[in-house]
């Protein structure tokens, strides 16, 4: 008799694969989900991450895991975009102190009292090779390990790292003070910060020909702001505080936030809020008040280098500079710096923005809205240094104005030899492109602002020019017959193009504080049915739009009131289809 064996399972045998393959789905589902937490994470702005970290941190969680992952994830993103941990450790200690000014990368020398941030990293740079290469790669080291579990900013802040810090300060400052006495130390030293600033700079803006040096009075300011740091740093701090809260308490003042101009009881504020700080620092110490040195004058060229309060500048030398202020003195120094790299910025961008356009060969205009910024900002700060130079008399000066006025005649060359003649021959093109605007068309309405403004600044120092005021003239006259020609409708072409094109060069008129109502003619054909079907057919008429609208009503009534014209009867009807909208609008 033959029976059939019988297989009996083990339970724990067949429960330990289950169980590691559950873990391993497990590491693959853990995986997975931090792989999607990195992509959802890399699309979160920077400005964002701490306020989800926060809030991550801060809700409760069903999930713990998935919280922790997401929260790992935002860590390592934020992290992982600022990899050079020593270098932003050491650098802290400079941070009120530091600016980011491309048109000061321009200066022919380096500005008194201003360190760029380009600059300390040129510096950073050299120090690591010279100074302190071990300690500095100790620090990245301990850095990127306390990094791994928490934002850098909390482990910058953190006691270790200001251990570290402060060890990196006094290495610094030994090695700054011994190097003073070895020349060719330093000048292995600047090579290379030089080399490391250029480098960055050419990064940081455009047409950058060459940049203020990385010398030895930058590197004796350095030096004193590492041996005077905990003194400075708080002072400086409440510095910018003050100013900060005295210019935003202004501007709500004026109920104007982009107010640029500031009234002068904010100034006589500012003026003497510079005035007590140079009290406060002075009563630091001996070092502080030797007048001959930056440190004395340090609250006045932060107020001018960082904060820009060109201003408070002038009042501050006028008033309080003393009869010491010569050529050579820190405050004229930053001042005719600043100055000059206005002007310097002024020549390279438009030599670079223009050197490769064929203007006349049928070119179009081309100004990215890096260019257009850059070159708008050393327009406006020519005209702010201009300004505070004429006040403290220096351009009328023997010694100093010469050199002022060459600089004004070589930025008023750049105007009239390379800006102008482009300009005009685009500026036709688009006051004659009556079906479509053409491809440069809001360039041009940019560069005509920027021109008058520049001729305005030229013209207030008494170098007004000639040619500027020809270019007025033909583009007034040109724009004049593109209107009479834009008014004349066809039989084919729809009102809105008609409106358009005159719109456009309405547009270009007003860049040059020209107006195109002394041009509309009420007994215009075609003007008159556009007018007609916009204020019948049309729904929504825009604000540019209701403009020509009622510069036509105006001329129409004006016509009325001097005789009685064949068409009276289409004109009052118009006036009271045009009374209707606007009465319909009002409601």
């Amino acid at each position: 008799m033959s029976s059939t064996p019988t297989v009996t399972t083990s339970l724990p045998s067949a429960g330990l694969p289950a169980a590691k393959d559950m873990a391993a789905r497990d590491m693959m589902d853990a995986t997975a989900f931090r792989r999607q937490m990195d992509e959802v994470v890399a699309r979160i702005p920077m400005h964002a991450i701490r306020s989800v970290l926060d809030a991550v941190e801060g809700a409760p969680s069903p999930n713990g895991e998935r919280a922790r992952h997401l929260r790992d994830a935002l860590v390592d993103h934020f992290n992982r975009l600022r990899p050079m941990k020593a270098r932003r450790l050491f650098t802290s200690l400079f941070e009120p102190f530091l600016v980011d000014d491309p048109i000061l990368y321009r200066s022919p020398e380096s500005v008194p009292a201003l360190i760029q941030r380009v600059d300390m990293g040129g510096i950073w740079a050299a120090l690591t090779r010279y100074a302190f290469p071990g300690l500095a790669a100790e620090v990245q080291s301990r850095l990127d390990a306390m990094a791994r579990e928490a934002m850098l900013d909390a482990v910058l802040a953190s006691p270790d790292a200001m251990v570290m810090r402060e060890l990196m300060r006094r290495e610094a400052l030994d090695f700054l003070y011994a190097m003073a006495g070895d020349r060719k130390l330093t000048d292995r030293f600047l090579a290379l910060a030089n080399e490391e600033a250029h480098h960055d700079a050419r990064l940081r803006t455009q047409y950058l020909g060459r940049k203020a040096p990385i010398d030895g009075d930058l590197l004796g300011f350095v030096r004193a702001l590492l041996e005077h740091n905990e003194v400075l740093v708080p002072l400086t701090e409440r510095m910018r505080r003050d100013i900060d809260e005295m210019r935003m308490g202004e501007m709500q003042g004026t109920g104007d936030p982009r107010s640029a101009a500031p009234n002068p009881a904010e100034v006589d504020c500012q003026s003497a809020l510079m005035v007590g700080f140079v009290r406060r620092v002075r009563d630091l110490g001996l070092p502080f008040r030797d007048q001959s040195q930056l440190l004395a004058w340090f609250a006045p060229l932060y107020g001018l280098n960082v904060k820009r309060r060109y201003d408070v500048f002038l009042r501050h030398v006028r008033e309080h500079g003393g009869p010491a202020v010569r050529e050579s003195h820190p405050l004229l120094r930053a001042l005719l710096c600043h100055f000059n790299a206005a002007c310097i910025t002024i020549r390279e961008v438009v030599d670079g923005m223009f050197g490769d356009m064929e203007i006349q060969d049928g070119g179009v205009l081309s100004a990215p809205a890096p260019t257009r910024a850059l070159l708008h900002e050393a327009v406006e700060r020519f005209d702010r240094a201009l300004t505070a130079l004429s006040g403290t008399g220096f351009l009328a000066s023997r010694s100093t104005g010469p050199a002022l006025r060459a600089e004004l005649a070589a930025v008023s060359r750049e105007l009239t030899g390379t800006v102008m003649p482009a300009l005009a021959a685009r500026l036709q093109a688009a006051m004659n492109a009556r079906h479509a605007p053409v491809p440069d068309h809001e360039d041009i309405v940019w560069l005509l602002e920027l021109v008058w403004r520049w001729g305005r600044y030229l013209g207030n120092a008494g170098y007004a020019n000639p040619e500027l005021k020809s270019l007025r003239l033909y583009a007034v006259e040109t724009g004049r017959l593109a209107f009479i020609q834009a008014m004349k409708a066809e039989p084919q072409e729809k009102p809105a193009h008609r409106m358009a094109h005159m719109l456009r060069i309405r547009r270009l008129m007003a860049a040059m504080g020209e107006t195109v109502d002394g041009w509309i003619s009420p007994v215009s054909q075609g003007l008159h049915r556009v007018v007609f079907s916009y204020l019948e057919d049309v729904d929504e008429i825009a604000d540019d739009e209701w403009a020509v609208i009622d510069a036509f009503v105006a001329s129409v009534r004006s016509e009325l009131s001097r005789s009685r014209n064949w068409q009276s009867a289409d004109f009052v009807d118009i006036l009271r289809l045009h009374e209707g909208r606007r009465r319909g609008e009002s409601l």
